[in-house]
């Protein structure tokens, strides 16, 4: 079970890596157009995109694709899930279908859900 556990860890790091890259791509796009026109929580709307985009990339570290800084780590992946959820998670309310229903809190949790795989594989 520990290829297969693997494997779908990888799957769900690819699929929610992919759709959080696209989210934080368009939250940095709203961001920097805010802050030309002056509004302060855009500047932190693009920091935290800029985040996002860097545990996307060391997520695909984590999970096994790419072996850069970080080697096989299912506990980091399971944190970059957590913190991107509770990045994602900011504006909205703590309701269970209300995060399953945002696009970038779903990737979030499959990042999560991978995290948690590779912990428990064997």
């Amino acid at each position: 079970m520990g290829c297969k556990a693997e494997g779908a860890a990888q799957g769900f790091t690819l699929l929610g890596g992919i759709v959080l890259a696209i989210y934080a791509i368009q939250m940095l796009i709203a961001g920097i157009n805010g802050a030309i026109g002056g509004d302060i929580d855009s500047l932190i709307n693009v920091l935290l995109a800029i985040a996002i985009l860097l545990m996307v990339l060391l997520s695909f570290d984590a999970c096994g694709f790419v072996y850069w800084k970080i080697r096989r780590s299912g506990i980091l992946l399971a944190v970059f899930g957590l913190v991107a959820i509770f990045i994602i998670a900011r504006g909205l309310s703590f309701d269970i279908m209300m995060l399953l229903t945002n696009t970038g809190g779903l990737a979030a949790l499959m990042l999560l859900l991978a995290g948690i795989l590779l912990i428990f594989r064997k």
